[in-house]
């Protein structure tokens, strides 16, 4: 488990992160609604520049309509997980934390796998060695980048799980020695 994320705490790299995955999400939004607003406009654009016989304006229009409003609903999940890391960090609540770990698990997976096909299919279609080499050095530092903040961020949960855990046994033993025996019943004036 790692104490520190990028040489700060773990608390404040989870409300760092947070917010930059809100804001990188905001603009998301903001650049995903524009293309759907000019969609028409960009589809004809890409209508003009193609070979006749290569897809019609409907096809194209229709395929950047479905693509953004996909990546608009991930964009959005995105930034639903990202309020929630700042939110469980700051409330210390390891539970709200689960749903960044799951997105960003999801993407690592996802990652993991896309640069594998294309690995692949850079080595089947008869690709150079160094120029495979050259797009396989910045993809891998930045997937360890990514699996060292799911690491962090996966030990900020455990170690608010473990503090919460820590303290609910104090607050329910101070509980009931605050008041020994009384439940829902009125005291009883009889032992005095």
């Amino acid at each position: 488990m790692l104490t520190r994320l990028c040489c700060m705490r773990l608390n404040t790299a989870g409300v760092v992160l947070g917010w930059l995955g809100i804001v990188g999400s905001l603009l998301g939004v903001i650049l995903l609604s524009t293309i759907l607003g000019y969609a028409d406009v960009i589809a004809k654009g890409i209508v003009d520049k193609m070979q006749p016989q290569e897809a019609t304006y409907d096809e194209v229009h229709s395929a950047i309509v479905i693509g953004c409003s996909v990546y608009l609903g991930i964009i959005l999940l995105n930034l639903l997980s990202s309020a929630l890391l700042v939110l469980g960090t700051m409330k210390e609540r390891h539970l709200m934390l689960l749903p960044w770990l799951i997105n960003s698990a999801v993407g690592l997976v996802f990652s993991i796998v896309y640069h594998l096909a294309l690995l692949v299919a850079a080595f089947s279609s008869g690709a150079e060695f160094g120029s495979v080499l050259a797009a396989l050095i910045p993809t891998a530092l930045i997937l360890a980048l990514q699996i060292y903040i799911y690491m962090g961020i996966y030990s900020l949960f455990k170690q608010i799980q473990q503090t919460r855990e820590q303290q609910r046994p104090l607050i329910t033993a101070t509980q009931g020695m605050a008041v020994p025996n009384q439940g829902n019943t009125y005291p009883s004036y009889t032992k005095i």
